[in-house]
């Protein structure tokens, strides 16, 4: 038998090792040799397992006082001697490594300050599961964790606590089935290393299922990366449910040195932004976040909530979509991020039915939200331009005609303005886009904000007589400009097309024109 002298344990439990016939104890608090960096990597590691194929737990609780009510052996349910009040104030209820002893040994005794045991994990559950939020089946067996999502059991440590940050993280790797070294020093980082081997585990979305700070207060941001902080963001998670169909929880994600990339559907967002599902609901709730794209790729936006809205008017991003989201977001980027909006170009295109968009390219590409027809500056207190070729084609199968126009866009620095013009095909790109730029700010006969294409028809009528028609195609832009409460201003360029038909004597000043 192994003797331990520790305070409060080493006095009884050795009388209870011996009547229960066992050869061994292992206890927490005294049985690692903290000196040596392997063994306590090893301890850690190992903890879950060993708790797990244990013959029984015997749970210590010093704080709590002998019970009045007491009997000498527990023998039925029928009897709890704690108001749950009492019971639920433990300490233990609130420290991080205590969790993994209620949830892996198939067997646990609480006992008193007295050394007196006063119930079993079996024979209380009801009350274990009101305090601790986790579920009867989890409590009665571990291998439900499986089933359980990654949110799920994150909120169950939301409020528990550890003496060191790292021992947050760490303290939870068997709760995830999870390895991985220990680097006392690390701080918060260890938690972000649970997460990035969590997600190489599983693709359970939920583990993205966090919420921040409220807006407005202590610590909040208006962006954050997809990983959490600490298991204290997941502290609204505990009901959370898969949903019924699991198909948005197939997502694929992987981590990337660009951040996580996912393949998933989206939605577009009526304010600019989109809405990826997280495959769980809460209270028949979809569970979802809200996604912002930057020059550096995605972030979350409003990170302090999780829950759809009906007010929302969604629109499905065809397909399934690839997007990187950064890992994290510092408070100096959450800032940056914010003002990058300021100054973007959104382009709306009103086309007559019969003008449809073919191809679309732009430049520079990294700055283009395709969805939702954004480009948005990397600085935007520096001069700024973008560039859409398009390819426009008339569908009417009398004519079926393309077109190429270019909408060149941006904003001057030196003259505190932004622009918007129009080329058609021949000589938009004869300059390099630097000298274009100049050339627009500096020069009206560049600043054109329509473009015509015209197309000569010749039609054959009654008795071989010539018809000549011309179709003129006009394209033209309007620049709007729009400052929202919070001082950000956004250019709106709104492309319009049309084509009209003119004949005779106009029909050849057109052509002649061209």
């Amino acid at each position: 038998m192994l003797v331990i002298h520790h305070l409060g344990v080493g006095r009884g439990l050795g009388a209870f090792v011996h009547q229960r016939g066992l050869q061994y104890a292992w206890v927490s608090t005294c049985c690692i040799d903290k000196s040596s960096s392997a063994e306590l990597s090893e301890a850690i590691n190992s903890m879950f397992l060993w708790y797990k194929e244990s013959a029984v737990c015997f749970v210590f609780l010093s704080d709590l006082p002998a019970s009045e009510r007491l009997v000498e052996k527990v023998e039925t349910t029928s009897v709890f001697p704690y108001a749950q009040k009492t019971f639920a104030a433990c300490r233990w209820f609130t420290r991080g490594w205590t969790l993994q002893e209620l949830i892996a040994p198939s067997e646990v005794e609480f006992f008193d300050s007295q050394w007196k045991q006063f119930s079993r994990k079996a024979d209380c559950l009801d009350k274990l599961e009101e305090i601790t939020g986790i579920r009867r089946s989890v409590l009665e067996s571990s291998s439900y964790l499986r089933q359980t999502p990654t949110a799920v059991k994150m909120s169950w440590a939301a409020a528990r606590e550890t003496k060191r940050v790292e021992d947050r993280a760490y303290s939870l790797l068997g709760i995830f089935d999870i390895n991985m070294p220990m680097i006392y020093g690390e701080g918060s980082k260890a938690f972000r290393r649970l997460q990035e081997e969590i997600s190489r585990e599983t693709n359970d979305l939920s583990l993205f299922a966090w919420k921040g700070p409220p807006q407005g207060t202590v610590g909040s941001q208006m962006s954050r990366g997809i990983f959490a902080r600490s298991p204290s963001e997941f502290g609204s998670c505990s009901t959370m449910q898969r949903s019924g169909t699991r198909q948005d929880s197939q997502s694929e994600f992987t981590l990337t040195n660009k951040g996580v990339r996912f393949e998933t559907k989206l939605y577009k967002h009526t304010q600019g932004a989109y809405v990826m599902y997280l495959g769980v609901k809460m209270h028949d709730t979809p569970v979802c976040i809200i996604l912002t794209r930057t020059p550096e790729g995605f972030v979350r936006s409003e990170p302090w909530s999780l829950t759809y809205k009906q007010s929302w008017n969604l629109s499905r991003v065809p397909d399934i979509f690839a997007i990187h989201i950064q890992k994290d977001v510092s408070f100096q980027e959450d800032a940056k991020f914010w003002r990058q909006r300021h100054r973007s170009f959104h382009i709306n295109r009103v086309l007559q039915t019969f003008l449809k968009l073919e191809k679309l390219e732009s430049h520079p590409e990294h700055q283009w939200d395709e969805f939702h027809s954004t480009f948005i500056s990397g600085n935007p207190d520096e001069s700024y331009a973008a560039r859409l070729d398009f390819l426009i084609r008339d569908t009417d199968r009398n004519f079926n005609e393309a077109f190429a126009p270019t909408l060149t866009m941006g904003w001057a620095s030196s003259h505190q303005q932004p622009f918007a013009v129009l080329y058609g095909s021949e000589g938009s790109h004869e300059e390099t886009f630097e000298k274009a730029l100049a050339s627009i700010c500096t020069n009206p006969q560049f600043q054109a904000t329509e473009v015509q294409f015209v197309t000569k028809k010749i039609m054959i009528l009654h008795r071989g007589v010539r018809k000549v028609s011309a179709f003129v195609t006009t394209f033209s832009v309007e620049l709007e400009t729009h400052k929202d409460q919070d001082g950000i201003i956004t250019y709106h360029a709104s492309l319009s097309g049309k084509i009209s038909r003119v004949e005779g004597r106009n029909a050849m000043l057109a052509l002649k024109s061209t």
